[in-house]
C-alpha cells in the first residue's frame, strides 16, 4: 500500500510539473493516474487536492464551467476535514461562479449535480467531459 501511495504522490508531482510548464494534456493524464490510485486507496485528501488541480487545469485551458464542477467536488471533500487548502478552493469556485453570473439557486443546483456525478462514478464523467480528446486539438 505504501508503494501505491508513493506512486500516487509521484504521478501528482509529475502532473504539477507538466502543468507548470504548459504541458496540459500530459498533466491531466498524470493527474488521472494519481486520482485513480488515491481513490483505490481511499485517500480522500489526496483525491480532493487532485480534483482541485484538475479544476485549475480546466480553468487554465478555458473550460471554466467544468473547472467549477471539479472545484466543487474538491471543496466538498476538503470540508469534511477543514483542510488548509479549503479556503483557496472555495475562493476559486466562488470566483468562477461570479464570472459565470450564477445565482445562488443555480450554484446550488450545480453543487447537487457535482455531488451526483461524484456518487455515480467518482467524478470520472466530469473529468472526461472537461478534458475530452477532441478538445485538445486547440492546445497542440
Amino acid at each position: 500500500m505504501q508503494n501505491r501511495a508513493a506512486a500516487a504522490s509521484t504521478w501528482h508531482y509529475l502532473a504539477t510539473q507538466d502543468a507548470n510548464e504548459g504541458r496540459y494534456r500530459e498533466a491531466q493524464s498524470k493527474f488521472r493516474m494519481a486520482l485513480s490510485i488515491q481513490q483505490e486507496l481511499g485517500d480522500t485528501m489526496g483525491e480532493a487536492i487532485t480534483f482541485a488541480n484538475l479544476g485549475a487545469l480546466a480553468a487554465e485551458i478555458g473550460r471554466g464551467e467544468m473547472a467549477l464542477r471539479l472545484y466543487i467536488i474538491s471543496m466538498l471533500l476538503l470540508r469534511d476535514s477543514n483542510h488548509p487548502h479549503l479556503q483557496d478552493v472555495e475562493e476559486a469556485a466562488n470566483n468562477l461562479a461570479y464570472e459565470f453570473d450564477y445565482s445562488e439557486r443555480e450554484f446550488a443546483d450545480l453543487i447537487n449535480e457535482a455531488i451526483e456525478a461524484y456518487h455515480m462514478d467518482g467524478g470520472w464523467g466530469l473529468i472526461e467531459e472537461a478534458f475530452a480528446d477532441a478538445f485538445w486539438d486547440r492546445w497542440e
